[in-house]
C-alpha cells in the first residue's frame, strides 16, 4: 500500500463529524495549549495492525472504526492478514520490517512515526488526532502505557528511526538469547523487560492508560473509559466479541458524547500537563 505523505486533516469533514460542545465543563478550548500540541500537526504517521487467525464479523466492524477514523484524518492503515513467524511474535516482526522498510527511504519521505492497534480495540472518538500524542523531545521514540499487569503494548506509538530498530531487534531475539526466562505475556513481556534495558529506558514515555488504551470498568478507574476519549481496548477479557459489538453501537447512538472535538476535551490540558511535569522533572 503506498504511504501518504500529505496529512493535512480534511478540515469539512471534521467540522461534520465532530461535535464541538461544552464535554463536562471544558471550556471552548484554551489556544495556548493548543498551539503547544501542534508542533507534531505535519507528522507523518501510519497506523498498523493485524488480523489473522479466527475471524470474527466483531473483529471486522472494530477495523472499520480505525478505517474510519483514519480517513478522518488521512493516516494510512497496514493491516498484516497473514502470519510472519509464530503466535503474538508477528507484532514486532511486522513492525520491524516496516521500519526497516522506511529506514531505506530519503529521509523526506520515510514515515514518521507508526502507531499499533490490536484488534480488540474500537475506535469510538474519531475525532482525536494522533499528532497530540507525539512527545515535543526527540530524545522519546516510543510512547506506550501500563496497566495492572505491567506494560500493555495492545496500543503504542513507536518512532521510525534507527533505535526503534534495535529496539524490536532485541524484542524479536530475547527468547533466544534468554530461553530459560519466563514470558508471561510472550513478546509483551519481552518488550516490557527490553524497555528497562539500560540502553533503551531513557527513549520510552509511559502516558496515563486512559488517554489511548482505555479499558472497560464498571468502576471509577483511572484507567476506564469515558465519553469522548479515543478507544477502548479488551485485552484478556471474557464476552470479547459481544463487547465489542456493543461499545461501537454505543458510540454510533451518541455522537454527542463520543464524537468530541479534542479541543473541547480536557485530554489536550492532560498532555499538556504531562510533558510540562516530565521537562520539570
Amino acid at each position: 500500500m503506498p504511504l501518504i505523505v500529505d496529512h493535512e486533516p480534511k478540515l469539512p469533514l471534521i467540522e461534520t463529524i465532530c461535535h464541538f460542545g461544552d464535554y463536562q465543563h471544558v471550556p471552548r478550548f484554551n489556544s495556548t495549549i493548543i498551539g503547544a500540541l501542534e508542533h507534531n500537526k505535519a507528522a507523518r504517521i501510519t497506523k498498523v495492525t493485524a488480523h489473522f487467525g479466527p475471524q470474527d464479523p466483531a473483529y471486522e466492524q472494530a477495523l472499520l472504526t480505525h478505517h474510519r477514523h483514519a480517513e478522518l484524518h488521512d493516516y494510512p492503515v497496514l493491516d498484516l492478514q497473514s502470519k510472519i513467524i509464530d503466535d503474538l511474535w508477528n507484532k514486532p516482526a511486522y513492525l520491524l520490517s516496516l521500519v526497516l522498510g522506511e529506514l531505506r527511504k530519503s529521509e523526506g519521505h520515510r514515515v514518521e512515526w507508526l502507531f499499533w492497534f490490536d484488534r480488540d480495540t474500537v475506535i469510538l472518538n474519531p475525532c482525536i488526532p494522533l499528532h497530540i500524542f507525539l512527545p515535543p523531545r526527540d530524545d522519546i521514540h516510543i510512547v506506550i502505557s501500563n496497566d495492572w499487569n505491567g506494560l500493555n503494548n495492545g496500543v503504542f506509538g513507536l518512532r521510525v528511526n534507527e533505535w526503534s530498530a534495535r529496539l524490536l531487534s532485541t524484542i524479536l531475539g530475547y527468547r533466544e538469547l534468554r530461553p530459560d526466562e519466563e514470558l508471561r505475556f510472550t513478546e509483551q513481556s519481552a518488550m516490557e523487560k527490553v524497555l528497562q534495558d539500560s540502553r533503551f529506558k531513557q527513549g520510552a514515555a509511559y502516558y496515563p492508560q486512559r488517554w489511548f488504551n482505555a479499558y472497560e470498568a464498571e468502576e471509577e478507574k483511572d484507567y476506564a473509559v469515558k465519553g469522548s476519549d479515543l478507544l477502548v481496548h479488551f485485552a484478556g477479557v471474557g464476552d470479547r466479541l459481544k463487547k465489542i459489538a456493543n461499545w461501537i453501537e454505543k458510540a454510533d447512538s451518541e455522537p454527542e458524547v463520543w464524537s468530541v472535538d479534542y479541543r473541547s476535551t480536557s485530554l489536550p490540558q492532560e498532555v499538556f500537563e504531562f510533558w510540562n511535569q516530565w521537562s520539570a522533572s
